[in-house]
């Protein structure tokens, strides 16, 4: 519809421009030269027409000249004549050319007779060649007169045209402005439905990343919870021996207490003095109250445990929207493995750790990746010979690299273009649901870095994520929004 509206008005638009051409050519069509010519040339055969009549007269009609003599050709000044006079375009022209032509070839050819000496009746030299000549420049005149009127009455047309023209180009004006205003104001709500729709759609994608990385860490609870249970249960039975042990020592406190009043009593008797000085001897002999320290000790250290894997649990399920803060790569690295213990299992995991600066980014968000990258690698190696291996690096002095490598089943090259589409996945259903790599690739790529992969049908599979130490201002903006 809208190329047959554009077609229809570019028609229109066409047809008034040919139109507007059509008259301004029209009113410009007279040809003044040619009428000045023109009459120029008519003047010229007078002029040869009245030089024939004075040469007739000196020879004379019955008289014969001494020697002949040529008459004056007049065929160059008509030719002349009949080209510029045409160019009036009046009806009556071409007859009246005609006259002016066969009157002066007549009087030519009589004036080569009487040039030759050959006897020419007074009555055949009555040739109308002034009439005819006057009534062409009457026709001249005519058509030149209504040449200019008829470009006149073009001009006159072409000024209303024109007028008409401009009429219809402010109305279109008006109403191009009106348009235009209406379009700027759908264009501006249309940019602000725009806006609220990015605003929506960015404040799902930060759910969609939140909500993936629950799920991965909803997936680990049961790891999660024997990291917890170990240092938990010799927590448990460290304070079990110190309350075992807490009758001993508060009597041990009792008896030395009584042994102290003892002592500082002047009237004490010996034997009562010795017996409770025995008594205390024999607590303190008591070699299961020396252990109190280093059970107390086993107990501070599992409740340690527990602390630093709650506050690596609040790290990666903290909801982040862009917080760029220094990141040791090393430190992150070992909490992620300390997260992703129960999923690897009895894997080798071997680290090889370089000595690499700190880098500037969103510490939560490449957690998710470590994780996702840890977590893809144990569920491609088996449980028994499984190995993984965790490598950092720096490629350049602007960048660092981190790899995480395994031998298990490798990806299929048809498989591997499309690890990082959205939903795609190999796993079975319920146990992925194909946002992992996906979101990791972003994140990657929203701090400026890269993530790669190489594999090896039945070698195995390495991913490289490569993040620069200082987050680009592009990044951090694209990171905050």
């Amino acid at each position: 519809m809208k190329v047959i509206r554009a077609f229809v008005y570019g028609s229109i638009a066409l047809m008034l421009a040919a139109g507007w051409a059509f008259l301004y050519w029209q009113s410009g069509t007279i040809d003044l030269a040619a009428g000045n010519a023109a009459r120029a040339a008519l003047n010229d055969l007078r002029a040869i027409d009245a030089r024939w009549d004075d040469q007739v007269t000196a020879m004379g009609l019955a008289s014969r000249p001494s020697g002949p003599q040529q008459p004056v050709a007049h065929q160059a000044a008509y030719a002349w004549l009949e080209l510029q006079a045409l160019k009036l375009q009046h009806p009556e022209l071409g007859r009246a050319l005609a006259g002016v032509r066969t009157a002066f070839d007549q009087k030519a050819a009589l004036v080569r007779r009487i040039a030759a000496g050959e006897p020419v009746a007074d009555a055949a030299w009555r040739v109308p060649t002034r009439a005819r000549a006057d009534q062409l420049a009457r026709v001249m005149e005519q058509g030149f007169t209504d040449a200019l009127a008829e470009t006149e009455r073009f001009r006159t047309w072409l000024l209303y045209y024109s007028a008409a023209l401009l009429a219809i180009l402010g109305v279109l004006a008006i109403q191009l402005r009106r348009a235009n205003s209406s379009l700027e104001r759908r264009v501006s709500e249309r940019t602000s439905e725009l806006s609220q729709t990015l605003g929506k759609l960015q404040e799902s994608e930060t759910m969609l990343v939140q909500s993936e990385k629950m799920s991965a860490l909803g997936q680990m609870v049961a790891g999660v919870a024997h990291e917890v249970n170990t240092p938990l249960a010799y927590v448990k039975a460290s304070l079990e021996a110190v309350q075992s042990r807490a009758g001993d020592a508060g009597r041990l406190a009792r008896e030395t207490r009584w042994l102290l009043e003892l002592i500082e009593t002047d009237s004490t008797d010996e034997a009562a003095l010795a017996s409770q000085l025995a008594t205390v001897r024999n607590l303190l002999g008591d070699k299961r109250l020396e252990s109190l320290d280093s059970q107390l000790q086993d107990g501070l250290h599992g409740i340690t445990q527990i602390a630093e894997l709650v506050v690596s649990l609040k790290d990666f399920s903290r909801l982040e929207r862009g917080s760029i803060v220094p990141y040791d790569v090393n430190q992150n690295i070992e909490t992620t493995l300390r997260i992703a213990a129960a999923e690897l299992g009895t894997r080798q995991v071997k680290k090889m750790f370089a000595q690499i600066p700190t880098i500037t980014c969103s510490p939560s968000q490449i957690n998710q990746v470590l994780l996702n990258l840890l977590v893809n690698a144990a569920q491609a190696t088996p449980e028994s010979g499984g190995s993984i291996v965790v490598r950092t690096s720096m490629p350049d002095a602007g960048h660092v690299a981190i790899e995480v490598g395994d031998n298990g089943r490798g990806i299929p090259k048809d498989v591997l273009p499309k690890i990082f589409d959205p939903f795609f996945t190999t796993k079975e259903v319920g146990k992925g649901t194909g946002l992992g790599l996906s979101i990791s690739y972003r994140i990657v790529h929203a701090h400026g870095g890269k993530l790669e992969v190489d594999s090896k049908p039945g070698v195995g599979t390495r991913f490289t994520v490569v993040l620069p130490l200082i987050a680009s201002q592009s990044a951090q903006t694209a990171l905050a929004a």
